[in-house]
C-alpha cells in the first residue's frame, strides 16, 4: 500500500503573531476571539480559510469535514508556540 501524501496547507503569515500568543497566555487577550476559529482569508493572493485552536495538551490537531472525507491527517495544524495555538490556512476552503 503506497503511502498517502499529507497536505501541509500555506503558513499562514501572521494572522496570530507572537503577542497575541503572550497576551492570551497572560489572559489579557481581550479580543483572542477574533483570531481563533475559522476566518476566511487571502495569503499570497489566494482565497482560502484560517483555522486556530486552542489545544494545549494536544499531539495533534487537524482540521476535518465533508470536504476533505473526514480524513484526520490531511490537513494537520501546526503549534505557533508551546502556549497550545494551533494554525493553519487551507487554501480554497471557503465558508460552509
Amino acid at each position: 500500500m503506497a503511502a498517502r501524501k499529507v497536505k501541509t496547507a500555506a503558513k499562514s503569515k501572521v494572522f496570530v503573531s507572537e503577542t497575541d500568543c503572550y497576551l492570551f497566555g497572560k489572559g489579557t487577550h481581550y479580543e483572542i476571539y477574533k483570531k481563533l476559529g475559522a476566518h476566511p482569508s487571502v495569503e499570497d493572493g489566494v482565497e482560502g480559510m484560517f483555522f486556530a485552536v486552542w489545544a494545549p495538551n494536544a499531539k495533534q490537531v487537524s482540521v476535518v469535514g465533508t470536504f476533505n472525507g473526514w480524513t484526520e491527517d490531511q490537513y494537520i495544524m501546526k503549534e505557533v508556540n508551546d502556549g497550545g495555538i494551533h494554525t493553519i490556512f487551507i487554501p480554497g476552503l471557503g465558508t460552509g
